[in-house]
């Protein structure tokens, strides 16, 4: 008999709790397609800069990109990625994987069009990210100058 009056207080909120996990269940129900739809449309952050950001030249031959695979850093912002040994963030995620790009080294941004390239790069200067540059001639460039496996050719 004690003991049942001992629990009694336990089942109680147990009920309690089951009680309002329904009921928060009822009212989020909705949102999880509202999220779901909401993530498929997500096209990233804005990456653009003021129009008074003039960062001087910022381009790099792909032979010198290639070269960084050893001494510095890549970053393939391509949607499919692909080049081994660099990192690969698509250039509608560069805004918010900010933090995954390391400090104070030479980053050279590959990208199927230059001017993918030259708008991250631009993007990543104005965030302070200095040694940051875009490989003239992107992909294509790039692929003359490297193997598959990203050893240099030359």
């Amino acid at each position: 008999m004690f003991g049942k009056v001992i629990n009694l207080p336990f089942k109680v909120l147990a009920g309690v709790a089951r009680a309002v996990q329904v009921q928060e269940a009822k009212r989020w129900g909705g949102h999880a397609e509202r999220d779901a739809e909401a993530a498929r449309a997500n096209t990233g952050i804005d990456i653009s800069v003021p129009d008074d950001f003039k960062p001087g030249d910022f381009h790099i031959d792909a032979k010198n990109a290639v070269a960084l695979l050893k001494t510095g850093c890549v970053l393939d912002v391509r949607a499919t990625g692909g080049i081994p040994g660099a990192i690969h963030i698509p250039s509608h995620e560069v805004g918010i994987r900010l933090a995954e790009l390391p400090a104070d080294t030479q980053l050279a941004v590959v990208a199927d069009q230059s001017t993918t390239s030259d708008k991250v790069v631009l993007f990543l200067r104005h965030r302070g990210l200095d040694d940051t540059w875009s490989v003239t001639g992107g992909i294509a460039a790039w692929s003359s100058h490297a193997d598959p496996s990203g050893d240099t050719h030359k």
